[in-house]
């Protein structure tokens, strides 16, 4: 993924240097944003660590660039590897190497369907949630020049793994689930994660240029006709037994079903698929697996850099605000230069999370600019190796290199939320993954590695595979294998 800077990044950082600290939030208000110097330096401190679990040298040439780190949760220790350029590669837990032969080659280069360059490839890819039964694996990526029209299209797919060998893949089992078209080479968003609900929600960019200048005023992410600046829900597994077919704002048939609990669920002419707006580059979203509250990390244009919650009882649709707000911005987009010509009023005054006034929904936390230009969401962890982190939230910028962590999120006390500098000199970091431990992972593309967060011993749980009790600590995880 090409990093690209709104200015010169010398003096972006000269300005985060000259005005590095936190912004003071208007009185009242609940959201924490800050303006720190990206050369600042921070670390976790002992016991918690950072350690390199695939170094870039094990990547194979051609596809030197991770971008999702997933485990499938089947019993096994290996772990899937997406890489932008459109190769699934196999890490085996045991020996600690990727495996030679990939489990799928969508390259198109390899005769692939993916479209790799500047920010287009494979963007993410998820196990289905009973991945060991079923073998399912969904993509998303941007697809290669297929006809008239095509280039950069966002497609979500599902591949089936091998009968034969678990460990690769079946390139002619592929179905398309949705086509989205895409007019801009950028904001392509997305991510893919399965919900507490079992749907598969998709998050979507505005279409690209400045300002989501394609759909004129308000833009993409405002209006509920287009899939474009979204987080989508849609029913892939045939769990809705109301679920309705699909509309006609994707390209061409779908292979899923409308969750009938979608907020727009028969609403002509909006989208069924539709279950958040307000968004512009949304490239990475998380579920909290205690609570089932949605996280995501919105890529800002000219000014702010923010983390989002949607809390689990909070009724979609929400609207986080943009092209008509950004971040924090409460007196109309200026500093981004954005029309809000065709926005509704809003009446809020100050950045509050939740807002008491107004339509939009604010963050819980933002950067101003000063070096952060690609913010990545992460994740709130909930494993049991790292005390020190337990129940807070991770996130990072893949410019700045910074990894952030909140200190005592309460989502029932916003007023209390805030976080700090964690860890530095992790430019390139693409997003975090989590395994079936709840542990956590660093996916640093733009540095072709893999790093795994610990408590100072290493991460010797990474390729586990199975859950039992080992006589020592109750529902202990060990090294086990089911099949090769």
């Amino acid at each position: 993924m090409t990093v690209s800077f709104r200015c010169s990044p010398l003096l972006v950082l000269s300005l985060a240097v000259a005005f590095s600290g936190t912004l003071g939030s208007p009185a009242g208000a609940a959201t924490s944003c800050f303006n720190f110097s990206c050369a600042t330096s921070c670390s976790p401190g002992a016991p918690a660590a950072i350690s390199t679990l695939i170094d870039s040298n094990q990547f194979p040439a051609g596809a030197t660039t991770p971008i999702a780190f997933v485990d499938p949760n089947d019993g096994r220790t290996r772990r899937l590897i997406a890489t932008q350029q459109g190769e699934i590669l196999v890490w085996e837990g045991e020996s600690g190497n990727i495996l030679a032969t990939p489990f799928l080659d969508l390259r198109s280069s390899a005769g692939g369907p993916v479209e790799y360059g500047g920010e287009r490839g494979l963007l993410s890819m998820v196990a289905d949630p009973n991945y060991a039964t079923t073998g399912f694996l969904y993509v998303y990526y941007t697809r290669r020049n297929s006809g008239a029209g095509t280039l950069g299209d966002i497609v979500v797919a599902r591949y089936h793994r091998s009968a034969a060998n678990p460990d690769v893949g079946d390139p002619a089992s592929a179905t398309t689930i949705l086509v989205i078209d895409h007019p801009a080479d950028n904001h392509n968003g997305g991510q893919l994660a399965f919900g507490p609900d079992g749907f598969l929600y998709i998050s979507v960019g505005d279409g690209g240029g400045g300002c989501d200048d394609n759909a004129g005023a308000a833009g993409d992410g405002q209006i509920n006709t287009t899939l474009l600046g979204k987080i989508l829900r849609l029913d892939v597994r045939g769990i809705d037994p109301s679920a309705g077919p699909p509309d006609d704002c994707g390209v061409g048939t779908g292979n899923y079903m409308v969750p009938s609990t979608n907020p727009f669920f028969g609403q002509e002419p909006a989208c069924d698929e539709v279950w958040a707006l307000g968004l512009r580059n949304p490239f990475r979203f998380t579920f909290d697996r205690a609570t089932g509250d949605l996280y995501l990390g919105d890529v800002g244009q000219n000014k702010w850099e923010e983390i989002d919650l949607k809390r689990a009882a909070t009724p979609a649709p929400v609207n986080f605000g943009w092209v008509c707000r950004e971040g924090c911005e409460t007196a109309g987009n200026d500093e981004s230069f954005c029309s809000t010509t065709g926005c509704p009023v809003d009446t809020g005054t100050s950045c509050q999370f939740p807002r008491t006034t107004g339509g939009y929904w604010d963050p819980i936390l933002c950067h101003h600019n000063g070096g952060w230009s690609s913010i990545m969401g992460g994740y709130r962890y909930r494993g049991t190796r790292v005390p020190s982190i337990d129940g807070e939230y991770l996130y990072s910028d893949a410019a700045c290199g910074q990894i952030w962590k909140t200190t005592g999120l309460d989502p029932t006390a916003p007023s209390t939320i805030t976080a700090s500098c964690w860890a530095s000199g992790f430019s390139g970091t693409y997003g975090f993954a989590e395994d079936h431990l709840g542990e956590l992972y660093i996916v640093l593309g733009g540095a072709s590695r893999i790093d795994c967060i610990h408590n100072g011993q290493g991460c010797f749980w990474a390729g586990w595979g199975g859950i039992f009790s080992d006589g020592f600590e109750t529902g202990d995880t060990v090294r086990w294998t089911l099949g090769p």
